[in-house]
């Protein structure tokens, strides 16, 4: 694996991956917590910002169990499942909603091999983590993202998740306010899945700054009522300091979106969607869609194409 590694991030990449593994694998060993009167496992997993069913998955306990003073916890690192008793491969799988064949692939593990109370599964997609943190950093604040809204020069920071993965919601309705139509005021909620989306890329780099261009767009001009602007499930965007071939690129590992690529703009599109689709349009700002035809180009729904044909031009003149 390494050669390949080698050749695709470079040497001194490769060895900060290989730090970042060395890392990972002793803090798996060494995060403990001792209970204190009064915690709770919900209280402990805000502490250290992991979710209530991975703690408990970490140390076999019930979500609804109590704690007493003095007792041991293994704190969970992300992106990895930690067997409960009674669990199964396919129940893993279908609980993080992954296929049994990357989970095994993820660990190395053959058809039908027992697993043991405790046992850390990576996730899929873990590796890549782990290749984000080499090259991005590790976020200060996991799940906590911040905002710059480029047209009003409005910057918010927010942790937008609670507990149990679901949008908060104060968070939910301060980032609905961020996102609104610029000239109208008009506030649509955002899509629960688009914030749990943001919370992800915001980690992946870093917590680097997440740049809005466009949010919220009412049905009107270019925009039609099929938009996924129209109803708060679409985003605009740039991450500070990342370029937006890598943000394109990481967007479509994402499932069930749409990622709008402008080479010749500013930003990347994101909404979420049933199935995921891609393009490339090379017009500027105020010009005719240029849509990049050939095998690699992966078409969005025909009757989907005046949305992406505003979506520069809209986005440019809102930033």
């Amino acid at each position: 694996m390494l050669p390949t590694l080698h050749r695709l991030l470079g040497a001194s990449a490769v060895a900060a991956l290989a730090l970042a593994l060395t890392v990972s694998s002793a803090s798996s060993q060494e995060r403990q917590h001792r209970v204190r009167a009064g915690q709770s496992l919900s209280k402990v997993a805000q502490r250290y910002q992991v979710s209530v069913q991975d703690l408990a998955g970490a140390n076999d306990l019930a979500v609804s169990a109590s704690l007493r003073e003095g007792q041991t916890l293994r704190i969970p690192e992300p992106g990895y499942h930690y067997v409960r008793s009674g669990e199964t491969l396919s129940t893993i799988a279908r609980r993080r909603d992954v296929s049994v064949r990357d989970l095994m692939a993820a660990n190395r593990l053959r058809e039908g091999a027992p697993l043991s109370v405790g046992q850390r599964l990576a996730l899929p997609g873990q590796l890549q983590r782990i290749e984000a943190e080499a090259r991005w950093g590790r976020p200060r604040s996991p799940g906590v993202v911040n905002f710059h809204r480029i047209a009003t020069q409005e910057r918010l920071r927010v942790r937008i998740l609670d507990s149990r993965g679901r949008p908060r919601t104060r968070a939910r309705a301060d980032i609905a306010r961020l996102f609104r139509h610029k000239r109208t005021g008009v506030i649509e909620a955002p899509h629960p899945r688009l914030l749990q989306l943001l919370v992800q890329i915001s980690d992946h780099f870093g917590g680097r700054t997440l740049q809005i261009l466009s949010g919220y767009r009412p049905a009107e001009g270019y925009t039609e009522e099929s938009s996924h602007h129209v109803d708060g499930s679409a985003v605009d965007l740039r991450v500070q300091g990342v370029p937006n071939e890598v943000l394109r690129d990481y967007l479509r590992t994402l499932h069930d979106v749409g990622v709008g690529y402008y080479p010749n703009s500013t930003f990347v599109h994101l909404d979420v969607r049933d199935r995921s689709r891609y393009w490339v349009d090379r017009s500027r700002a105020g010009e005719p869609p240029d849509y990049v035809r050939g095998r690699d180009r992966e078409r969005a729904d025909v009757d989907e194409d005046a949305i992406n044909r505003h979506t520069a031009r809209a986005s440019a003149s809102e930033g």
